[in-house]
């Protein structure tokens, strides 16, 4: 690899003093509660900052002493070095690690945060070296021959944190957003998909308006409660066949995400698909095996090309033309409470689970019977929902834009000088 004017590359070892960690024992109580920061791969593995500004445990000057875990200064890089390898962070107050851990305490013409970022990009080539046969480990030799190209200048390394940092602490308040209001999104859905709105406009409330008990608790009187197969009386399995990269396209798993059919990573098939497997605006597609985590997603399919299909471990649920909308049968699906019931219905196989149509469709469920007021909870929902993937987009782009960043200014193909010479400048002036 050719280094960009004024970059050198430098083993782990060169950009300061590579410690292990080490454990005083656990039964001497008066080793334990002291004041320092003891750090353990599950510390490191909490993170979504490159700080790390405490740990689970601390150790006494006693507990300290009677093991072999140097005291490292703030602002040394730690990573996890036993599984699971390869959280790095940055401890702001002087700390010790665990055996599970390696630190270095840099030297002083290293930028403490850009070498974060340089540990960070060969994170891959780090679990490469992991040793053991009981668990992954990587020796403090392995990773003192490692090397990490940076530019001579501290002030450049700065300047390539800064950047990276930035983006950064955009991702963390994007994540932050996104948290919240994903909160609000599931506060209101439970409301509108239990109370309903009334011909006003307005959300229920036992309060203002009528209700009546049901199997699944309080309904509006205006609701009609039964099991699934009422409002959902038929199913359909999809095509059972190979798949290959010619033909019709063919719906998967991993095509249903967030409440919706995307054309991500599409299959398709040569293979003659019956008439009634071709998907239609407004199909419901659920997911009926799989491992617990994903069993039960579901989406609806809004037309996006002609002609798709649908893999046979999908289930298109078809509900019925005056009972359900398929909009509201897709909510409800989603919505935390009946993903729970779902679950309660499936049952174990080899290495997954499965949800027959037919135990789904014997879940309680409770629906408006005026269809204008499923439409109007649909519709609120998905404004909802609208914002949410709004904030999830730009989250991706953001982690998108940094990988790019990663790439380009931690290797030299970007350089910072210009902003480096612009600062100096302004300085100046």
């Amino acid at each position: 690899m050719t280094l960009p004017p004024g970059w050198t590359s430098r083993r782990l070892s060169q950009l300061g003093e590579l410690c292990s960690g080490s454990t005083p024992s656990s039964s001497r109580k008066e080793y334990w509660n002291g004041a320092t920061v003891w750090v353990t791969p599950t510390d490191l593995s909490r993170l979504n900052t490159p700080y790390l500004y405490d740990s689970a445990k601390h150790i006494t000057e006693r507990g300290l002493r009677n093991c072999s875990a140097p005291l490292l200064p703030a602002g040394s890089i730690v990573l996890s070095s036993r599984a699971p390898i390869g959280y790095v962070a940055i401890p702001t107050a002087p700390f010790c690690t665990n055996q599970g851990c390696k630190s270095i305490a840099l030297h002083d013409s290293y930028h403490s945060e850009f070498i974060y970022y340089a540990v960070t990009a060969i994170v891959p080539r780090l679990k490469q070296l992991g040793e053991g046969t009981t668990f992954a480990e990587i020796s403090k030799s392995s990773l003192a021959k490692v090397e990490v190209v940076l530019p001579s200048d501290k002030a450049e390394q700065s300047k390539i944190a800064e950047v990276l940092s930035t983006v950064d602490r955009a991702i963390e308040q994007t994540e932050v957003l996104i948290a919240k209001r994903q909160r609000i999104k599931t506060g209101l859905t439970q409301e509108l998909l239990t109370c309903g709105i009334d011909e006003h406009g307005n959300l229920r409330s036992e309060q203002t308006h009528e209700f009546k008990d049901s199997p699944l608790g309080r309904i509006p009187v205006e609701w009609e409660s039964a099991s699934l197969a009422v409002f959902v009386p038929s199913a359909d399995y999809g095509i059972s066949t190979s798949l290959g990269e010619f033909g019709s396209p063919v719906l998967r798993m991993n095509n249903l995400l967030n409440g919706e059919a995307e054309l991500s990573d599409l299959k398709f098939t040569d293979a003659p698909v019956p008439e009634h497997l071709w998907l239609k605006d407004g199909d419901v597609l659920f997911n009926r095996t799989n491992s617990w985590e994903h069993v039960g997603r579901t989406g609806i399919w809004r037309g996006q090309i002609e002609r798709a299909t649908f893999a046979s471990y999908l289930v298109r649920l078809n509900p019925h033309p005056d009972k359900l909308l398929p909009e509201m049968l897709n909510f409800w699906l989603n919505s935390d409470r009946v993903q729970i019931a779902m679950r309660r219905q499936a049952t174990p196989a080899v290495q997954q689970v499965n949800i027959n149509p037919t135990n789904l469709r014997s879940i309680p469920a409770a629906f408006p019977t005026d269809l204008d007021e499923q439409r109007a909870i649909a519709v609120r929902i998905a404004a909802v929902n609208e914002v949410l993937n709004a904030s999830r987009k730009h989250l991706n782009k953001l982690k998108s834009v940094k990988a790019g960043l990663m790439h380009d200014l931690l290797t030299g193909d970007r350089r910072v000088t210009a902003l480096l010479q612009s600062q100096k400048e302004e300085v100046g002036a």
